[in-house]
Formats: C-alpha cells, structure tokens, sequence
C-alpha cells in the first residue's frame, strides 16, 4: 500500500500561485494546495477531464476511455508532490499520463489476444478484425482507421496537434522531445495524413 506524506508548499512558492481576486486558481496552485488539501485536487479533474477522456476516446478507443481516463487522474493525484509548480497548466502532465496509460493497454491487450489465439489454436487477432473494430464508432472509427498505419509516437503527436490543439511547446513538454523535432515531425505527418485522407475520401466516392 502506497504511503502519502503531505508536503507543505514553500510560503513563497503559494503567494506567487494564488490567484488575483476574481480569477480562478491555476493547476499549479490547485496542485500546491491538494498537498494539504487533497480535495483541492478536484479543480484539477473537473477542468481537465473531458480533455483527457476526448483524447483517450481517439487514442485508444471510446469503451476503455472512460476507466483510462478516471486511472489518469487516480496516477495524478498519487504524483502531484512531483508536479513542477513553475507550470501553471497541467495539461501536458495529464496527456503525458493518459500516453503511458493507452500504450500499457494496448500491451496488455496484445498479450490477452496472444493468450486467447494461443487457448483457441487459431492465429492472433489481427487490428483490422471485426472484434478489434467493435469499440469504434463514427468519426473517431474513420480517424482511428487512418491513425492506425502510424507508429504510436507518431499517433500521439497527431492527437495532440490536431484534437487537443496543443502547441508545439505544450506538444515537446508532453511527449519529452525537444520542440525542433516536434515541428518538424509534425509537418512531415500533416502531408502523410493529408495523402491518406485524400485518398480514403476516393475510394468513398468522395466527401
């Protein structure tokens, strides 16, 4: 079991974070706060929930999203002594917990389709079976379906560009990766993904 000890915030560090009257308190003080005050962490989740189910739901599909993102802000909450109080959003933090969450699933969805082939005597599930399209839907099926011939780095860079519209800097902050070649990754992808979508719209007959 996971022991917390509360850690009070330097005085300097919560009078730079509290808010002026009338404004609402950055994640950073929420954050600094919820060290004492654990049910300060809530403005965190109630602010940025959404965000982070909306891009789970295009990452790793809308069934898992919802318990991916609850475990997100679960994981948050036990690190926010770690949290770099100099970063007033908490935005890349989340997204960055949210990456290493859908990619452990998706292992661990790999490993239990391995396991059931194995049990079955039949071959692995491959990504474009019908099991494996059962949790999309719509859009995020037609995005996921483009989404899916790109590496999973590659995937995330697209989603935070384009579904959260984060930029470059929040985009490097997230993924660890300086922010050249964050620019530069993300435009050489923009042309790839407008080829496969020019060329899925084709095939549909056009859009």
């Amino acid at each position: 079991m996971e022991l917390f000890r509360p850690r009070r915030p330097n005085r300097g560090v919560v009078k730079r974070l509290t808010p002026s009257l009338g404004q609402h308190p950055t994640d950073a003080a929420a954050i600094a706060l919820s060290l004492n005050e654990p049910a300060a962490f809530a403005a965190v989740f109630e602010r940025h929930f959404s965000l982070v189910h909306r891009f789970l739901c295009a990452r790793a599909g809308v069934e898992p999203a919802a318990d991916l993102a609850s475990e997100t802000f679960a994981v948050a909450f036990r690190r926010r002594a770690d949290y770099d109080l100099d970063r007033p959003d908490a935005r890349p933090w989340l997204i960055g917990i949210a990456v290493n969450l859908a990619r452990q699933a998706r292992r661990s969805e790999r490993r239990l389709n391995r396991a059931l082939a194995r049990l079955a005597g039949e071959r692995t599930l491959h990504k474009d079976s019908p099991e494996a399209g059962l949790e999309s839907h719509g859009n995020i099926m037609a995005l996921r379906e483009v989404l899916a011939d790109l590496s999973p780095n590659d995937r995330d860079l697209l989603l935070l560009f384009a579904c959260l519209e984060f930029s470059y800097e929040q985009i490097a902050e997230t993924m660890s990766l300086p922010i050249g070649t964050v620019r530069s990754r993300i435009h050489r992808l923009r042309h790839k993904l407008r080829g496969h979508l020019t060329q899925a719209a084709g095939e549909q007959g056009g859009v």
